[in-house]
C-alpha cells in the first residue's frame, strides 16, 4: 500500500486524472443548474412569472382527472409490494444482504459474537 500522507502519493498523474474525472461533471452540472435556477429562474421564455411549488402541492396528482385517493392506493400498492420483496429476500437470503463490503470485516465480528448469521 502507498502511503497516501506523503505530497509525492498526491502528485501524481493518477489523482490528477480521477479529480478531473469526478470535477468536470460536478461543474456541467453546476453550470445547468445555475442556467436553469439562478437568479431569476421563476421567469419563463415567455416572460411570465411562473409560482413556486406550495407545500401540498407536491403530494396532489397534477392532472385534474386523476383522484387522489387511486393515486394513495397506487402508492400504498407500491410500498406494500416493496415491502414483501424485501421480506421475501430476506427469508432467501438472510439479513447479510444489508451489509456493505465496507461494513463486513466490523460487523461480521459482531454477528459472529450475538449469533445472528
Amino acid at each position: 500500500m502507498a502511503d497516501t500522507t506523503t505530497l509525492s502519493y498526491w502528485l501524481n498523474w493518477r489523482v490528477l486524472l480521477c479529480s478531473v474525472w469526478v470535477l468536470t461533471p460536478m461543474v456541467i452540472a453546476l453550470l445547468i443548474i445555475w442556467k436553469y435556477e439562478g437568479p431569476n429562474h421563476l421567469k419563463s421564455d415567455t416572460g411570465v412569472i411562473e409560482q413556486p411549488l406550495y407545500d401540498n402541492e407536491a403530494w396532489r396528482p397534477s392532472l385534474k382527472q386523476i383522484h387522489p385517493l387511486w393515486l394513495l392506493g397506487y402508492r400504498l400498492f407500491a410500498f406494500f409490494l416493496l415491502l414483501a420483496t424485501l421480506i421475501f429476500k430476506i427469508v432467501i437470503n438472510g439479513v447479510g444482504i444489508f451489509l456493505y463490503y465496507t461494513h463486513v470485516a466490523p460487523c461480521s465480528v459482531l454477528m459472529a459474537v450475538t449469533g445472528i448469521v
